[in-house]
């Protein structure tokens, strides 16, 4: 397993040998391809996701079966992806979550999860924090999506989250901004 997640943990907390060991026993390294579900709608998903490399789009999916970019998740930043509607509520997820190229994640499940926070108190902490502060940047870029016009929300992402722009397809962020993709293009 590679050291990103420790490294992650460790901007928070220490972290032990020992630790890191029931980590990497209580964890899966998987490889996704480009286009590849990680997270499929319907399905009571119980499972946390770190991004090692890669990114992934997340899309609500409604009643009717249509299909609405909601969140990307990237291995710079929102690298803990989970359908929080299973995780938390234990119900089928309404999300559908793909890569948006070859991707490594490593995965937990929430018990194992609940386990590490047990027998080592330091990860709750890492998991407060780390929750605390994708919320915080998530909730920031929503907030200028929906009080900014679009123009001025593509130079918001310029000026402070270039990569996403770099490294998410324009189409993408379009259907996430609610505009066509030809619009998104004449505004860029």
């Amino acid at each position: 397993m590679t050291n990103n997640l420790r490294k992650k943990i460790e901007k928070y907390t220490s972290v032990t040998d020992e630790m890191w060991q029931f980590i990497e026993e209580t964890t899966e390294v998987m490889h996704i391809k480009k286009k590849e579900v990680l997270i499929k709608y319907s399905e009571l998903n119980k499972n946390v996701y770190f991004i090692d490399s890669g990114s992934f789009e997340m899309s609500l999916i409604s009643g009717n079966g249509d299909s609405k970019t909601v969140w990307f998740f990237l291995d710079e930043i929102f690298r803990m992806v989970s359908a929080m509607d299973s995780l938390f509520l234990d119900e089928p997820t309404k999300y559908e979550v793909t890569a948006l190229e070859d991707s490594k994640v490593i995965k937990f499940n929430y018990n194992a999860l609940k386990i590490w926070e047990e027998r080592y108190p330091e990860i709750n902490e890492f998991c407060k924090k780390d929750l605390l502060n994708d919320f915080m940047n998530s909730n920031e870029i929503r907030n200028h999506m929906v009080s900014h016009t679009p123009s001025e929300f593509i130079e918001y992402l310029k000026n402070k989250y270039p990569f996403l722009l770099e490294r998410i397809p324009d189409k993408n962020i379009a259907y996430f901004m609610g505009i066509t993709p030809e619009w998104f293009s004449k505004i860029k």
